[in-house]
């Protein structure tokens, strides 16, 4: 499971696939159906997009996961019909010079152990020696980290390891999709403050953090496999398997953290968004894969709302 602090890091339905099963029946030249089936999800499947919509607006929501190596082709036809029938693009954070000076001094307002305090104070043994080796691994010096408080060492921990196997931020479709918007002089917005992210993280009650922080420690070497496989998942729009694998096993560890992280911002976004869709223009939300998976996802929010809520799925466009 990828621990919560990288936040700041299905196949087709049954109905579409009934119908590609009947078109393909009908057209068959000699070749395996089930073989045509799985062709078409090679050519049309990609990084899950939904589409809210009233009777003058409409949103995209575009998942994304937030670390990537750099080989991965996720940018198809269908996002791109959608990023160009938008004017306006929210990302999760704003992401200028102001945000990130912000940002460094949260750090250390809320990252930093005072008087002489440490973190392996607040480990035993077992955890001691798991930080130890994930330090190792991640090319992170132990006495740098023994000054973090368990939040900011989990980040650290975790972007360094992902650094090292090449799953960066910067390959993420999250900084694609801002160059692109701002190479497109869309309006770039932010569905959230820097603040929001520490007031769900750095905030959280000690025995929190550490229990976060236990589960990255021991699940380190996995780290990178894990990060790949839920990667290949997002890729072909598996919403179905990350829900199973990722949602709901983060849900169940960190009940407190998937709340304050998923459930409480969800619920601020689709605020916000639902006074938006009261005008006549069409924007995207680019967000995390996360905000819109199960039944506090953006999608359903929406659907809850009344609006119409569909997957995207352009089979008029190659992808």
């Amino acid at each position: 499971m990828i621990n919560f602090f990288t936040q700041i890091r299905t196949v087709f339905a049954s109905v579409v696939m009934s119908l590609l099963v009947v078109t393909l029946a009908a057209c068959d030249q000699g070749g395996n159906v089930k073989d045509k089936v799985a062709a078409s999800h090679a050519r049309y499947d990609g990084p899950a997009i939904w589409k809210v919509s009233d009777n003058d607006s409409t949103l995209y929501l575009f998942g994304t996961v937030h670390l990537m190596q750099p080989d991965i082709n996720w940018q198809r036809r269908d996002m791109q019909a959608a990023f160009d029938d938008v004017g306006i693009v929210f990302f999760e954070t704003p992401d200028d010079d102001k945000s990130a000076l912000k940002t460094s001094m949260l750090q250390r307002q809320y990252g930093i152990y005072p008087g002489g305090e440490r973190l392996q104070d607040h480990l035993d043994g077992i955890n001691i020696n798991r930080l130890t080796a994930a330090a190792y691994n991640a090319d992170v010096p132990l006495e740098r980290l023994d000054n973090f408080r368990p939040w900011l060492a989990a980040d650290i921990l975790t972007v360094a390891g992902a650094d090292k196997a090449g799953l960066r931020y910067e390959n993420s479709a999250d900084a694609v999709m801002r160059t692109k918007a701002v190479k497109a002089k869309k309006s770039i917005r932010a569905l959230d403050t820097v603040e929001a992210y520490f007031d769900a993280v750095a905030k959280q009650p000690d025995w929190v953090q550490l229990r976060a922080f236990e589960q990255t420690i021991k699940n380190f070497n996995t780290l990178v496999h894990d990060t790949k496989s839920v990667n290949a998942d997002w890729l072909i729009g598996n919403t179905e398997r990350l829900e199973t694998n990722v949602l709901a096993p983060a849900r169940e560890s960190s009940p407190e953290l998937y709340a304050a992280l998923f459930t409480a911002r969800n619920k601020k976004w689709v605020r916000s968004l639902d006074e938006f869709m009261k005008g006549d223009t069409n924007a995207m939300v680019v967000a995390g894969i996360g905000h819109m998976l199960g039944e506090g996802g953006l999608p359903t929010r929406f659907e809850d709302l009344g609006f119409k809520v569909e997957r995207v799925r352009r089979l008029d466009l190659p992808n």
